[in-house]
């Protein structure tokens, strides 16, 4: 039997334990237990040790010469993130019916991330503790926002709320990110009011963003409807202010665009966190080393 040793930590080789991870970064669970196998006979089986480092670079060979190079990606970046515990964000926007929520903790889970935050929730707590007479765009959905509009500033009512709605959550959201940041905490944010440029982030922040799209008004149609079979949310409220969604779905993505933020188009869940996983590696590839560290698996 092959004893693995992660530090002061010893333990034997567990082909399925490999396998759950390969599976976790989408690697379908017959693959990734014939994978994790290949891995536990290359390393051998006599009685001996080997570092948890040999046992990712085995891993690396036999994902390569399976052509499973994005796989290999995502357990990567997943390796890194677990081996450097850096500090980090990473923010997923879009409007809704897009699959924030879902993709969040689906690339969360993939990453071995633990935290997930919704600025849906942030502006619940503002709300419930705010006035409506001092913030009157908190009180309504992100699509709905221009209803309490109280400006003299020209242009779309749904615009300037929503807008005036996204600044006051993001300020908020953002003193909860120096504080995980402070902490040395991963965490991953999602919402609607993700938008690059309405609030100043330090550049030194190690902060990640993308925003998903459905670029297809019909098929942004069906998700709404088909969100009735699994959640309890009336899908007519979201239908009636469909064209609104859209707008502000438009709104989003310029601003992404001007800033060179990855903006994803949102498909099936798995297709979509591989893709925003992607873009995440392909940040982190520009700002750190990832080569495979010495670290817990």
């Amino acid at each position: 039997m092959v004893d693995v040793r992660d530090g002061a930590l010893t333990l034997p080789f567990a082909d399925a334990m490999l396998a759950r991870t390969l599976a976790v970064t989408g690697m379908p669970t017959p693959a990734a237990l014939d994978c994790a196998r290949e891995v536990g006979l290359r390393l051998g089986r006599a009685d001996r040790v080997v570092d948890v480092q040999q046992v990712r670079e085995t891993t690396a060979v036999v994902l390569a010469s399976r052509g499973e190079g994005e796989v290999l990606r995502r357990l990567r970046v997943r390796w890194w993130l677990r081996a450097r515990h850096q500090p980090l964000v990473l923010a997923v926007g879009g409007t809704s019916g897009v699959g924030k929520s879902t993709v969040s903790h689906a690339v969360a889970q993939v990453l071995g991330i633990g935290r997930v935050l919704s600025t849906d929730l942030v502006r619940a707590v503002l709300r419930g503790t705010l006035h409506p007479e001092l913030i009157p765009a908190l009180s309504e959905s992100s699509f709905s926002a221009q209803r309490m509009l109280r400006s003299n500033l020209e242009g779309d009512p749904l615009l300037v709320a929503f807008e005036q709605q996204s600044s006051i959550v993001l300020q908020a959201s953002l003193s909860l990110v120096r504080r995980a940041l402070k902490e040395g905490l991963q965490l991953v944010v999602n919402g609607v009011h993700i938008v690059p440029g309405l609030v100043d982030v330090p550049p030194e922040w190690p902060l990640v963003m993308c925003v998903l799209t459905v670029p297809d008004i019909s098929e942004h149609e069906r998700r709404f409807s088909a969100r009735f079979a699994t959640s309890d949310r009336n899908p007519e409220h979201y239908l009636s202010r469909l064209q609104a969604i859209r707008d502000l779905d438009g709104y989003i993505v310029q601003h992404c665009r001007r800033r060179g933020v990855p903006v994803i188009e949102s498909r099936d869940t798995s297709q979509t966190v591989s893709d925003v996983v992607g873009a995440i590696a392909a940040d982190l590839e520009a700002r750190f080393d990832l080569s495979m560290p010495h670290a817990d698996g």
